[in-house]
């Protein structure tokens, strides 16, 4: 209130962005599994109270994004991504070697950390700019969970890309397929996406300056945070990740206001969240 402004610029998402993040998110959730059909176009404009042209928009970037593809020039189906190679190794590798929640904690705190450290040294101008970019593009979707944690992975994958190391890159690339099930099954708050949007501010603020020591060390604490945060939730460290990917919750996510401390209390809330599936979608916020 210093500056005698009461509220900040209210930004709302476009309406096919919003859809295409509720379809993403039932997708990767599981709710929706490999070779499921989808609704026709005019069942989902009806779900989502939007017109049959933001539906199509929606699809065409879920379909470039590799999620879904057409069966029939009017069937649109969940991609069969376990026809990827590289996926379908992967997905036995985690099964074989029962990876948790706390393994996935652990290799990020030992890849981020040193990641972020590169980047603050070897960030150019662009690269910085391209941050700022992308925590513009987060801000701008707190109200909007499942596309602030598409954007919350792809924003940590900028961090490898940065460090300029192709070794730890091509090693760091797995965990974002494991990173976004973990953010689905626990991001259910506003307060909780702009609480670690602050700490991805800090981040970048460090790297502008080519602070290697302090980038590293914030990064350090944000994954902390996190870990934190799902043991307060009651949350299982040791919960396996194909599980993550393939919850299907049957109830509608809940938005929990939580006005916690940022630093001394990190994303708290006293329950898990919950997840509707594509028949109980909410309504997009405006049509495009």
């Amino acid at each position: 209130m210093s500056d005698g402004q009461l509220v900040q610029p209210i930004k709302i998402a476009r309406a096919y962005e919003q859809l295409a993040g509720l379809l993403r998110e039932r997708i990767t959730s599981g709710d929706l599994r490999e070779g499921d059909r989808l609704p026709s176009e005019t069942a989902l404009a009806k779900q989502a109270g939007v017109s049959r042209s933001t539906v199509r928009e929606a699809l065409r970037i879920l379909e470039q994004g590799g999620l879904v593809q057409r069966a029939s020039p009017r069937i649109m189906v969940v991609s069969e991504r376990s026809d990827n190679p590289s996926f379908r190794e992967l997905r036995r590798e985690l099964r074989k070697r029962n990876v948790t929640f706390h393994h996935l904690h652990e290799a990020l705190h030992t890849f981020d950390p040193e990641l972020t450290r590169f980047a603050a040294m070897r960030a150019s101008h662009s690269d910085i700019e391209a941050l700022h970019q992308a925590l513009d593009e987060q801000e701008r979707h707190l109200d909007h969970l499942a596309e602030w944690s598409r954007l919350d992975v792809e924003f940590h994958a900028a961090l490898a890309e940065m460090s300029a190391n192709p070794a730890l890159i091509i090693a760091r690339e797995p965990i974002s397929q494991l990173l976004l099930p973990a953010l689905y099954r626990f991001m259910d708050t506003r307060e909780m996406a702009e609480h670690a949007t602050n700490y991805h501010r800090r981040i970048v603020n460090e790297i502008e300056v080519h602070d290697p020591d302090t980038a590293a060390a914030v990064m350090r604490r944000h994954l902390n945070d996190w870990r934190t945060a799902w043991e307060k939730r009651g949350l299982d460290l040791h919960q396996e990740i194909l599980d993550l990917s393939y919850t299907t919750k049957s109830e509608p996510n809940t938005v929990i206001s939580t006005h916690q401390e940022e630093e001394e209390t990190p994303w708290a809330s006293s329950r898990p969240p919950r997840r509707s599936p594509v028949s109980s979608m909410p309504s997009a916020s405006r049509d495009s």
